[in-house]
C-alpha cells in the first residue's frame, strides 16, 4: 500500500478546524510531533493559522508581529519562513518589499515530512510491543539516532530518513519505509524482529476507523442533548460540553 492512500485512510493530516474568533486554534498532534519540523517552525505555522482571514483566505501579519508574538528577532522569522515554504507547510504570496500574504496548506497527505514522521510513531509502537526485553532502554536511542542526524550529514547517504523525505513520492510504500525502520534496529542491535506490518497496518486502520466512529457517536450525543435541555442553564451547558470534550480526547 501507498503511505499516501495510508494516510487518507486513517485521516492524518486533514484539514485544520478554525475556531474563529474563541481564542484558540486547534492543533492536530500529526503536525505538533512531525519529526524535522522544529519547534519554531511549529509554532509560527500555528501562529500564521491563527491569524489566518477566512474571507481574504490568506493570513497578512508583518514580520515584526510575527517576531514579537514568537520573542525572536524578524531575521529570525524571515528564516524560518522560508523553511516552512520549502518543506510544503506555507505558500506566500507578494513582491518584495510589500506587504506578503501566506496561506497555511492544510490539506497535507502529501506532504513527506508529515507522512513519513507519522508513519516512523506508528512503527515505534509497534517494535515497542516486540523489541526484546534486554535492550528496551536503548532501542529509542537508536531510533533517535535514525531521525536525528547532524546538520551536516542531512539528506546524505548517512541519513536515509532524511534521503526519503526528499525522494518520497507517491509510490513511495508503507512496507518499504517500515522495513527500513526495522532493518535499522536489527543491524544496531545484531537482532531479527518479526514483525508482521501488513497485519499491524490492517489492524491500525481498523482501530483509527473505530475511533473515528466514536468521535461521531460522541458528537451526535452531545447535540442530541443540547437540543433537548435548550431550557437548561449555561452551567449544565457548559457541564455537557465539558463530558462531549472529554469523550474527544480534548482537553480544556
Amino acid at each position: 500500500m501507498k503511505l499516501v492512500d495510508y494516510l487518507k485512510k486513517i485521516n492524518v493530516g486533514g484539514d485544520i478546524k478554525t475556531a474563529a474568533n474563541l481564542g484558540y486554534v486547534y492543533t492536530p498532534n500529526s503536525i505538533r510531533r512531525c519529526l524535522r519540523l522544529g519547534q519554531e517552525e511549529k509554532l509560527l505555522f500555528f501562529e500564521i493559522f491563527s491569524l489566518y482571514n477566512e474571507e481574504r483566505k490568506c493570513a497578512f501579519p508583518t514580520q515584526q508581529t510575527l517576531a514579537m508574538y514568537l520573542g525572536v528577532s524578524s531575521s529570525s522569522v524571515s528564516k524560518t519562513l522560508k523553511r516552512l515554504e520549502e518543506k510544503g507547510f506555507i505558500q506566500s504570496f507578494g513582491r518584495k518589499g510589500k506587504k506578503k500574504r501566506y496561506v497555511p496548506l492544510i490539506s497535507l497527505h502529501s506532504n513527506p515530512y508529515l507522512i513519513l514522521s507519522e508513519t516512523f510513531h506508528f512503527a515505534t509502537k509497534v517494535i515497542n510491543k516486540v523489541i526484546p526485553e534486554e535492550i528496551s532502554g536503548d532501542w529509542g536511542n537508536k531510533l533517535l539516532q535514525f531521525v536525528n542526524v547532524n546538520k551536516k550529514d542531512e539528506f546524505t547517504e548517512r541519513d536515509p530518513y532524511g534521503l526519503l523525505v526528499i525522494n518520497f513520492n507517491e509510490n513511495t510504500s508503507t512496507e518499504q519505509f517500515l522495513n527500513l525502520i526495522t532493518e535499522h534496529v536489527n543491524q544496531s542491535f545484531s537482532i531479527i524482529l518479526e514483525v508482521n506490518w501488513k497485519e499491524e497496518i490492517a489492524e491500525n486502520k481498523k482501530r483509527h476507523a473505530d475511533r473515528k466512529e466514536g468521535k461521531k457517536k460522541s458528537l451526535s450525543s452531545y447535540q442530541g442533548m443540547k437540543n433537548s435541555s435548550s431550557s437548561s442553564s449555561s452551567l449544565d451547558e457548559n457541564a455537557q460540553l465539558q463530558q462531549w470534550m472529554l469523550d474527544m480526547g480534548i482537553e480544556d
